[in-house]
C-alpha cells in the first residue's frame, strides 16, 4: 500500500449512505458500522485500494468517529481493510495467492462443515438445501447471476449452520467473508450448471446419511471453485 498521505475519497459518503442503518442493533453502534462497511465491501461498493475516511464514514453512519475507528480495525481482523499509521486505512485487494489459499481453506472446512450435518441428520436442514437448490436452478434458467450468487452464498452458510459446530462456524465465517469478494466473477452458464451438479453430490450424501460421502463431494465442490474463479481470472484453465 502507498505511504503517501492518504488523499480524500471523494464520494465516499454517498457510497456508504445506502448502507447506513434506520435502528441500532443489540450489538451497538460498533457492530452497525462493521457491518455497514463489510457489506459495502463485500458489495464491491468499496473498491479495492479506496481510502476509507473516518469523517466521511462518520457523517455517511451518522455516527461518532469512536465507533468509525472501533469498526475499522474489526475489519483490519478480518483482511478487508489495512491500516498504515499516520496514513490512513483502505480496502485491501486480494492477491491471487489469497485467492488460491481462501479455496483451500473452504474445501478442508465445508468438507469438515458436510460431514457433521450428515450426522446431525436434520430434516429442515436438509429441505433448505433441497429448497435453495431448487431457486438456483430456476436464477440458472433465467441467467439470473445475482439471485444464483446469493442463494449460492445462503447454501454454503447452511452448511456451516447445519454442522452445529461453534468453532467451525467460526472458522467458516472468515472464508465466507473472503469468498464473497469475488462477487459474480466465477460464473457462467457451464459452471452455474456444474455448481448444482456438485451442490445436488452435496446433498445426495447428506439425505443418504453417508458423511464420509457428503465431506468428499464438499472437498471435490471446492477445489473445482477454485479451478473455475483463478482460471477466469487467468484466462485460461488452471
Amino acid at each position: 500500500m502507498s505511504t503517501s498521505t492518504a488523499a480524500p475519497a471523494d464520494g465516499l459518503g454517498d457510497l456508504l449512505a445506502g448502507y447506513r442503518p434506520t435502528t441500532t442493533s443489540h450489538g451497538g453502534a460498533v457492530s452497525d458500522t462493521v457491518r455497514a462497511i463489510r457489506e459495502a465491501i463485500l458489495d464491491g461498493v468499496l473498491a479495492p485500494d479506496m481510502w476509507l475516511r473516518e469523517v466521511a464514514i462518520s457523517e455517511a453512519l451518522g455516527v461518532s468517529r469512536t465507533p468509525v475507528r472501533e469498526a475499522l480495525n474489526r475489519l483490519e481482523e478480518e483482511g478487508l481493510v489495512a491500516r498504515t499509521p499516520g496514513v490512513g486505512a483502505q480496502v485491501t485487494r486480494l492477491s491471487f495467492e489469497d485467492m488460491s489459499a481462501v479455496y483451500q481453506v473452504r474445501g478442508s472446512l465445508e468438507s469438515l462443515a458436510a460431514e457433521y450435518a450428515t450426522r446431525q441428520g436434520k430434516p429442515d436442514h436438509f429441505e433448505r438445501f433441497q429448497g435453495l437448490q431448487e431457486r438456483m436452478t430456476a436464477a440458472a434458467a433465467a441467467m439470473d447471476l445475482d439471485d444464483f450468487y446469493r442463494a449460492n452464498v445462503e447454501f454454503h452458510h447452511l452448511l456451516s449452520v447445519a454442522a452445529d459446530n461453534a468453532y467451525l462456524s467460526r472458522l467458516l465465517a472468515t472464508v465466507e467473508v473472503a469468498i464473497r469478494r469475488f462477487g459474480t466473477r466465477s460464473l457462467s452458464a457451464e459452471r452455474m450448471a456444474d455448481v448444482l451438479e456438485e451442490h445436488g453430490a452435496i446433498i445426495d450424501a447428506m439425505i443418504a446419511g453417508d458423511p464420509e460421502r457428503a465431506g468428499e463431494a464438499a472437498a471435490a465442490h471446492a477445489t473445482k471453485a477454485r479451478a473455475s474463479t483463478l482460471g477466469r481470472l487467468l484466462g485460461r484453465p488452471i
